[in-house]
């Protein structure tokens, strides 16, 4: 007999594990004295220079109130800097200073470290199982892509 499946106990199931990778993640990067959103900005600014604070919420897809309270201790600690936009003079950009770079550099290694234990305790087909899951609920749920209608 085939148990019938609860999909509250699924939810709650995945959002338990959500906090747990937050927190094993969070963890990771307790010796920058950083969260895992802070590093995301670092990485990500990182590899889009000068791009400015509104554009940073919406790529990352973080509230502009979380995105300006989080950036504003990146700018404090000498991290990352704002300077003004060269095309467009109201606008500001953001850009990693020297320590944001070294910052990066030794948050991506921990990075590493933290995606090898997360993957070590899954073997191959746990892995192909998850990509197929996730693929499932992906393509269930974002949007469509414009280029699939052509």
């Amino acid at each position: 007999m085939t148990r019938a499946r609860d999909p509250i106990a699924f939810i709650e199931t995945f959002a338990g594990l959500w906090r747990l990778l937050m927190d094993v993640s969070d963890e990771t990067y307790t010796d920058e004295k950083l969260w895992s959103t802070q590093v995301w900005f670092l990485r990500y600014i990182g590899q889009h220079p000068r791009i400015s604070q509104a554009d940073l919420a919406r790529a990352t897809d973080t509230a502009p109130t979380l995105t300006g309270r989080l950036l504003q201790t990146l700018l404090d600690r000498g991290l990352v800097l704002r300077k003004r936009s060269k095309e467009d003079r109201r606008e500001y950009v953001l850009e990693l200073a020297a320590e944001g770079q070294r910052t990066r550099r030794r948050v991506e290694k921990q990075r590493a470290r933290f995606a090898a234990r997360v993957v070590g305790v899954l073997d191959e087909r746990d892995l192909q199982d998850f990509e197929r899951i996730a693929k499932k609920l992906f393509d269930a749920f974002l949007p469509s892509n414009p280029s699939k209608e052509d």
